[in-house]
């Protein structure tokens, strides 16, 4: 069931339970009004009735008995007299209306109680009944007579009956047009999801991420939110891709070159081997093992650039980026003809060692490649900073240094793969940083990145 039937029955049901209570009581609050109201009709001409027979033989039989029984026996009432025994003295009203005599009436008769009402059926017709006790004029209980006064109900039971229905039937209109309310009300408040559905359906069924902007998925609150974030997620999923197929064509592009050159060396290798010399051979052997190692570095450095850091195993710790360039600087110190120093106090980021390690690793060997005889390691605030003392990087360069496989014309003729800077690049965002590159103007390069502060340690990706 979709959830606009859902709202929509769901308010039906509400709104069916709400109006049915609200109908019932309004029902039985007129019934009681009503019932209360012919309840006190018939008290009063009981009441009249006792007033007349106690004093029929004080004040005149004719004249009282005219001027009270159309009182009386209006409406269709009917006025029975009973004694003791149950027998019937005197009857005035409606033809074949007979009351019946029954032991609660003959109790109030002997003095149980002064009256009794209730609800009697006589040939099927409805009717409410009042029993009385009146004493005639010398107040002899023994001569006592029961009266009852009986009017018929079936106007009343129409009327609270035509009543209920039309209740009902209002109530019954309510409901509907509460549910047809919920049924328009869910279907506005679902359209953005039915698009958001209909969008990602589209993305499955052809795989076109730019296919959000085609649907209308304009809405507010929860709905807006959860739009938003799908917008983002397909926008980054957009972008991942065309990373992808970038870095693809760009590791395509750089493998070929050594894959030809080694392909090349042992097909010579192969063809010639009976006519080249000792030499000659050991210098294709060696060629050949230098494009495999330059193909091994090359895998490996895609696999690292291309892995998920911020979900890595490692846990985000605080880390001292100046024991990391401490223990590089003593690495170095067994390489001799250049020198690798630090300066800079203790500066504590929130991290993972490993991949930190690796970043400043690499800033420090593009700087070795570069430098003339010394390479500084400079710390502070969240910041490291390698310089060297070499040429420089040229002015059209500098902004594409951290791209994927860039090279400029004087590094092409040195080794690497071009994919050094970019992993620092990946290292650092992950770690929410930034990377900069600029020219000192003593000569040399700066080359470094910037992490946030420890205190924002929950903030960075891949930690909670």
């Amino acid at each position: 069931m979709s959830l606009r039937w859902r709202w929509a029955l769901g308010l039906g049901l509400v709104a069916a339970l709400a109006i049915g209570l609200l109908t019932v009581a309004a029902v039985f609050s007129v019934e009681r009004q009503l019932r209360g109201a012919m309840d006190r009709d018939l008290l009063e001409r009981a009441s009249q009735t006792r007033e007349l027979t106690e004093n029929l033989l004080t004040r005149g039989r004719g004249e009282r008995r005219a001027a009270l029984l159309p009182r009386i026996v209006e409406y269709d009432a009917t006025l029975q007299a009973f004694d003791r025994d149950g027998a019937v003295l005197a009857r005035v009203g409606p033809e074949g209306v007979i009351p019946p005599v029954e032991d609660d009436d003959l109790a109030v008769l002997l003095g149980a109680d002064t009256h009794l009402l209730r609800d009697v059926r006589i040939a099927g017709i409805p009717y409410r009944m009042i029993t009385l006790r009146a004493m005639l004029g010398d107040r002899n209980p023994d001569r006592a007579v029961g009266f009852q006064i009986l009017t018929n109900q079936s106007q009343f039971q129409a009327n609270l009956a035509a009543l209920t229905q039309r209740l009902f039937t209002i109530g019954a209109i309510g409901v509907l047009l509460v549910a047809l309310t919920g049924w328009i009300i869910a279907s506005r408040a679902v359209r953005p999801i039915s698009n958001l559905t209909d969008a990602a359906e589209h993305v499955t069924d052809t795989e076109e991420l730019d296919a959000l902007g085609r649907f209308d998925i304009e809405a507010h609150a929860e709905i807006g939110r959860l739009a938003t974030a799908f917008r983002s997620m397909l926008d980054s999923l957009r972008v991942s891709r065309q990373e992808q197929q970038r870095l693809v064509s760009d590791a395509g592009h750089e493998l070929r070159t050594p894959v030809t050159a080694l392909k090349t060396n042992l097909e010579t290798l192969q063809r010639q081997y009976e006519h080249l010399d000792v030499e000659q051979r050991r210098e294709l052997i060696e060629a050949a093992l230098r494009e495999s190692d330059q193909m091994a570095t090359l895998a490996s450095e895609l696999v690292e650039l291309t892995s998920d850091v911020r979900h890595a195993a490692e846990p985000v710790r605080e880390v001292d980026l100046r024991d990391i360039a401490v223990d590089l600087c003593s690495r170095y110190r067994r390489t001799p003809g250049k020198e690798v120093t630090v300066s800079g106090e203790s500066a504590v980021v929130a991290g993972r060692r490993t991949q930190l390690e690796r970043a400043m690793s690499n800033l420090v060997d593009n700087a070795y490649k570069w430098a003339g005889r010394r390479v500084e390691i400079a710390v502070g605030g969240g910041t490291v900073t390698v310089r060297d003392d070499g040429p420089g990087i040229p002015a059209e360069d500098l902004p594409y240094v951290f791209g994927r496989f860039y090279r400029s014309a004087e590094a092409r003729s040195m080794p690497g793969s071009g994919l050094g800077l970019a992993i620092v690049d990946h290292l650092v965002r992950a770690h929410g940083g930034t990377v900069f590159a600029r020219n000192c103007p003593e000569g040399g390069a700066e080359v470094g990145f910037t992490l946030p502060p420890v205190e924002l340690v929950e903030g960075i990706p891949g930690t909670g």
